[in-house]
């Protein structure tokens, strides 16, 4: 299988009704839980291999596109076949989606993805869209905790750049194609949230919705979980975030911590670098150890063919497996 190049309109054999996007950590699972527990509803989970390799204008080469997913973990956990006779990309991304798709019984089958939201419509075109959004200050801090960043400033770009995609794409949707959900709206008034996105889908709100968590790992929803960094992050750390995500934050209607915030001085900013990279290193070497944490940093400069750099995802992927919420 091979091939790169322009775009094609490619019509499913099963539709990709809805996505749900957004940054990461921003709530997006708990969405997610909560459409799947409507009767009429599923949401099969991150669908992220679907876009995560594409570029602005090209799709990526078959042959190794397909080496990446037999490394990725997430795809190698949904247990489906590569069709070798496929030889353009958003056709072997509608196979992946059929098989996936086909192991729902509900007449509305949908996913979550966060990377290249604006290339999703390349492949579905009458897609709808579910937009989560969470204060930037608390999706900061739950990146640090899942070691994607040493410390919060660090991790803005990672709810920057899903927000910059989502409002260039908005003003490419018709009204009735998207919503927008607010993760603290979800929290203290979520039967109004959640008939929001099924309006949007055909359907109405069903009270087993919020009874999500007897069938997952998750607890009932409580609205203190909403503005947590008020109570955990220090104020000059929230001041530097708001600095840097103001104008996305206005949009989304967060309000700043100070009317005038600061952005990071020379100094801080050679600080905070310095402890997000000691942050990540910590982090990653307490999970994965420190001579495999060592090792990967030589064997990731490697092509993903190596056989070294295939054996240490291998062992990451174990790792990760262990840790799965």
């Amino acid at each position: 299988m091979h091939e790169s190049g322009s775009p094609a309109t490619i019509t499913p054999a099963r539709q990709l009704h809805f996505v749900l996007v957004g940054p990461r950590r921003a709530g997006t699972t708990l969405l997610r839980l909560l459409l799947n527990n409507h009767p009429s509803i599923a949401c099969v989970g991150e669908f992220e291999e679907a876009v995560s390799q594409v570029r602005d204008q090209t799709w990526p080469d078959l042959a190794e596109f397909c080496l990446y997913l037999s490394q990725d973990r997430p795809f190698l956990s949904k247990s489906v076949t590569l069709d070798a006779s496929i030889e353009n990309y958003p056709a072997l991304i509608r196979s992946i989606w059929d098989q996936l798709a086909a192991r729902e019984n509900k007449p509305l089958v949908g996913c979550c993805i966060h990377s290249r939201i604006d290339r999703v419509r390349d492949i579905w075109p009458s897609t709808k869209f579910i937009f989560l959004s969470r204060d930037p200050r608390d999706v900061t801090r739950s990146c640090v905790g899942m070691g994607w960043a040493g410390e919060p400033t660090s991790a803005a770009d990672q709810w920057l750049e899903p927000v910059d995609r989502w409002i260039a794409m908005r003003d490419t949707l018709a009204t009735e194609d998207f919503i927008e959900v607010r993760y603290e709206d979800l929290l203290t008034n979520p039967k109004h949230e959640l008939d929001r996105c099924c309006q949007l889908l055909g359907h109405s709100f069903d009270p087993a919705m919020l009874d999500f968590h007897e069938t997952s790992t998750y607890e009932p929803l409580d609205p203190k979980l909403a503005e947590q960094w008020r109570r955990k992050m220090p104020p000059r750390i929230a001041e530097i975030i708001d600095a840097t995500c103001r104008d996305r934050m206005s949009v989304l209607g967060y309000e700043l911590s100070t009317p005038n915030p600061r952005p990071a001085s020379s100094s801080e900013a050679l600080r905070l670098k310095i402890a997000n990279r000691i942050g990540r290193f910590r982090w990653r070497a307490k999970r994965y150890g420190l001579l495999l944490t060592l090792s990967w940093i030589l064997a990731k400069r490697l092509h993903m063919s190596n056989p070294w750099r295939t054996k240490l995802k291998s062992r990451f992927n174990a790792i990760d497996t262990k840790h799965l919420r």
